[in-house]
Parts: structure tokens; sequence; C-alpha cells
């Protein structure tokens, strides 16, 4: 079983949107965008409980209650695994042979004399044919079939665990030790309740308090003060606590990260006893609060790298932590555009990265949350640029934007899953070249055609001296770098290329950072760093000196640096 998409109409903040989703979907994005109302819609198909409030006006997209609000949901059954068997038993007649899909549909219609909107519900593998789902009361079979596990912010353990205490604590009725112990327990009570009834203060009490109750009823009656375990069962009062290993001592689970992670496994729990009858989904709306950094990333390990656990699993959230250790997941970004929309891609960790996942994600979890994307190479990149838009635009990750260091060339895993959850993406990478029998290759170029699928005549740039060595190679290689960028600057390259950065934001060096930014301020490199060849000595250790080099940078440098050709980048990724 495969969740495919999710559509919905006139539902809250949503006009009309469909997005992809998978079994584990992580909604994010900027506060009020409708990350919260896109878990909502969810629950309102696969929770009973929460269609059993019904809609209300403010329910309907801009209060529109003359259109209906409608949900569909699309799910794959066609693996025929255990999930999927649940579903066919009842959905039966209403999914022909051959369909792979099933549409879940809810309406709700608008009653102006009750005031609610309440949900009418269908099903069936082809939408346009679909059967009314079998109801009775507020109930519909689909309610036999899944099991909500709704877990917001605030979630109160307190409450979840009294409220499950009989399902999470069962004594074995038949075994003789617990009917031993049992007994012990009564006798217990007992005597707890004849103690407490001797004590002073509540025989003067219950004598206080008897004639009063007798005014208003039956002079037969007394009132008795007993223990609450008597009255309300043997675990009314068990409350979890938190122990250490070879330690006797026990802890009150009382910060709010603590209880946090207690409920998560008090969760789990139940979600197992019902596993095997239904499907269980999570809805979770972010985990993130009140816990640390470690907690979270502790946190998305338990969310993303266990399938058993969670197989169905949609989160909301502000944190990159929470998805350091995302794959096989759906990223969906909600985002404000006139009626708010979203976009969804599908995020698998690629198989060269899957030794190191949490490098990439990392890396990426960071800059999802951004509305602009400036892509570098390396930290060396990244300590520049930022040094100059903390000049120029001051707290400028506070307004969307976000400097990513690939650690390396690797743009293509990022620049892909950028674009294609509408945010803006610049890159800027090397002119690098590489050495080849006949010449050189322009490697930068190619890297460029790569990205955008862009032909750049790369014959253009095959030249240089056949058969010369590595070590002359070499020698000359800031040479041929420079030679392949003037002749980038041909008619017909340059047209492509001006092409390239206006629609596709991607910037190509003259040669590398080091050497254009001697292009822009030589003579002061010169003054301070000391160094008669400035490019040659930030190579030698290139993010020990570029640290060094920022921290005698001036505010006019910064402005140099912004407005010349050779970082046009920066000036993109401000607009």
């Amino acid at each position: 079983m495969n969740f495919k998409y999710i559509s919905i109409k006139n539902f809250r903040s949503f006009k009309d949107i469909q997005i992809s989703i998978s079994n584990k979907s992580v909604f994010f994005g900027l506060n009020d965008v409708g990350k919260t109302n896109l878990l909502t819609a969810l629950r309102f198909v696969f929770d009973r409980n929460m269609r059993k409030k019904d809609f209300i006006d403010s329910d309907y997209f801009k209060k529109n209650v003359s259109d209906p609000i409608e949900i569909v949901v699309c799910i794959n059954i066609d693996d025929q695994n255990d999930d999927s068997a649940k579903i066919r038993p009842y959905i039966k007649g209403a999914i022909k042979s051959g369909q792979k899909e099933i549409y879940i549909k809810l309406v709700a219609k608008y009653d102006d004399s009750e005031l609610i909107g309440s949900a009418e519900m269908w099903w069936g593998g082809n939408l346009e044919e679909l059967e009314e789902i079998k109801s009775s009361g507020n109930r519909f079979d689909i309610d036999n079939i899944f099991n909500v596990f709704y877990i917001d912010s605030y979630v109160d353990m307190d409450k979840l665990f009294k409220q499950n205490i009989k399902k999470l604590i069962k004594s074995d009725i038949t075994n003789e030790d617990d009917k031993k112990t049992h007994e012990r327990i009564d006798s217990i009570v007992s005597d707890l309740n004849d103690q407490i009834a001797s004590l002073s203060g509540v025989s003067d009490f219950e004598s206080k308090i008897t004639p009063v109750y007798q005014r208003f009823n039956n002079k037969e009656m007394s009132i008795s003060v007993k223990s609450e375990i008597a009255v309300k069962g043997l675990y009314s009062n068990i409350v979890p606590y938190m122990k250490r290993v070879n330690d006797d001592n026990i802890y009150p689970t009382a910060g709010e990260g603590r209880k946090k992670l207690v409920v998560y496994s008090l969760y789990s729990l139940l979600a197992e006893a019902e596993a095997s009858k239904k499907i269980n989904i999570f809805l979770i709306e972010e985990p993130e609060n009140n816990l640390h950094k470690s907690m979270q990333i502790e946190l998305s390990e338990i969310l993303f790298s266990s399938t058993d656990n969670y197989p169905f699993l949609f989160v909301s959230t502000h944190s990159p932590y929470i998805l350091y250790e995302m794959d096989d997941i759906t990223l969906v970004r909600v985002y404000a555009h006139q009626d708010i929309i979203s976009s969804s891609v599908f995020y698998e960790v690629p198989l060269d990265y899957q030794r190191n996942k949490k490098m990439l994600n990392r890396s990426l979890s960071e800059a999802l949350f951004a509305n602009s994307v400036l892509l570098v190479e390396g930290p060396s990149e990244q300590l520049l640029f930022d040094k100059v838009l903390s000049y120029i635009c001051p707290y400028y990750e506070s307004k969307g934007m976000y400097i990513l260091a690939v650690n390396g060339i690797a743009f293509k895993n990022y620049h892909v899953i950028l674009k294609k959850l509408g945010i803006n993406t610049v890159i800027k990478t090397d002119n690098d070249i590489q050495r080849r029998n006949n010449g050189f290759y322009a490697l930068g170029f190619s890297r460029i055609n790569k990205l955008t699928n862009n032909n750049l005549r790369l014959e253009w740039f095959t030249n240089g001296n056949k058969g010369e060595d590595k070590k002359d190679f070499y020698k000359h290689s800031i040479f041929y770098r420079r030679l392949i960028y003037n002749n980038s600057q041909e008619p017909v390259i340059k047209t492509t290329l001006e092409k390239i950065r206006k629609e596709d934001h991607i910037y190509i060096s003259k040669v590398d950072l080091e050497n254009d930014l001697d292009d822009v301020l030589h003579d002061r490199l010169t003054a301070i760093l000391e160094q008669t060849d400035p490019v040659k000595y930030l190579q030698g250790a290139k993010n020990i000196r570029m640290v060094e080099l920022i921290e005698k940078l001036q505010n006019v440098d910064c402005i140099r640096i912004y407005n010349h050709e050779n970082f046009a980048c920066l000036m993109e990724l401000t607009k």
C-alpha cells in the first residue's frame, strides 16, 4: 500500500490544490501557511474522532460555504501486502479487477440551518465512478481499516497515559502469581481504608459533611472518605517515572522534552497492539517543540530510519534537525502565494551518499527552510560570501536567504530538490579544466551543461598543447582557464551563458574563487595579507587563510565584491 496524492478544495487555507505524498511525507514552511491544515485534512478523511466534530464555517476557504469542501486521497494497493489486504474486504465491488489505485473522497456540504457541514464519503477504483462508503451513525466502513495516531506539538503525557492505561497495562487473570498479588493488594487496600477512616481529620470531616448533605437528599445516606485506589481501580494512580541503569532511585518525568519522548514510546506500544487489525497512520505536528537539538536528531532517526514503527507517517515541522535522517520520503513545501499553494518532491538519498547520509541531509535540511539558496563549492566561498552579505544585507538568513556549501561539485543532488520545491536556487561554480591527451577539457562548462541540459558547444574549448605533460599542464592551467572563459564571450556562447544566468541562475567563475577575488581586490589583498602573491597564499591553506582575510576586510571591500561582475551571484541571491 502506497499513498500517491491528496487533493483539497475549499478547505481552510486551500482553494484548490493537489500534492504528491508518499507513505512518509514531511510538510514544512513558514508559520501560518497551512501545514497544520494538511494534517487536519488527512485527519478528517481517516479519523472518525475528527469527523465527529463536523465542519464549521471557518473550515471553508474564506468562509465560502456555498461550495462544498472536497478532500480526495489516492492510494496504490497493487503491492498485495498485508496492509492492502486489510482494505480489500471492505471496498469489495467498489474496485474492479485490474484497478491498482483506490480513491477515498470526502465531501462536506454546509447546512445553513444546522450551521455545520457533515462528512459524506465515497471510495472506488475510478474517481468518476465512486461508491458511497457504508456508514452507521458517524462511523464509516473506512474506520474499520485505519487507525489514526495524532500527536500534537504539546501532547499531555499524563493524560495520554491515563486514557490508555487499560490498553497499556493488563493483568493475566489466569496467572496464579497475579491472583495472589491481587488478593494481597485487596487486603492492603482494605487496611488502608480502615487506617484513613481512623484519622481524626477524616472522621471530623465526615461528621460535618454528612448532616449538610442529608438536608438536600436522603437522610439514610452518609458520605464516607475512601482511598481512590479502592474506588477507581487497581492502576488509577500509576504514573511513569524514569530510572537509570544500575540505579534504584526513580526520577519524575518532569521535563517537557523527557515527557515527549515517553509520549512517542506510548504511542508506539499502542500502535503495535493495533497493527495486526488495522493500518496505523501517524500524524505528527511539530515534534521538535521542547526538544534539544540532540534529541531532535535522535527522534529523526526513530521516525525515518524505522519502517516498522512508523510505516505511514505525516509530519509537519520547522526544524532542519528533524530531517537529518530522512530517506525515501516526500518533501512537501507549503508557501503563501495569493491562495496558499504547495509543491512536493520525492526525496531519496543518492547511492553515492548512502554511507554518509548525514552529510547530504544536514546540508540540505537547513536549505529547505529558505526562500533563496546560493549553492557554492566549499567553505571558502561560504565564509567570504557570508562576510559580504552580512554587510550588504544584515541578517540575510532571517530574510530567507541561505548559502549552502556542497562540499565539492555535487550540485545536482541539491539543485534538483530545491528547484522542484519552488525554492529560488543560484549556483556559483569554478571554471575547472581537465587534462586530455589532445589538450584540455572545459570541465566547469560541462558541469553547467549537465545542470541545465544546454549545449554549450564544448568543442570550442578543447585546445592547448597536445602531449603536454601533467606538470606543464598545471603550470599553465590558469592561462588555459582564462582562455576558455574569454572564448565563452564569443557571441554564440555568450548568448547561451547569459540565458543560463537569467533563467537557471548559474554563474561560472573566470578561474576560481581566489583568482576572481584577486581581480577585484588585488592591491587590497596584497596589503592586508602582506603577500606579493595573495592567490597562492590563500590557496595554500584555504579555510584558515580565508578566515584571516575576512576578519580584515572592510565594508568598502564588501561593496566592491558585491557589485563586481565576478560575483554577480550575490546580487542574484538578494533580488
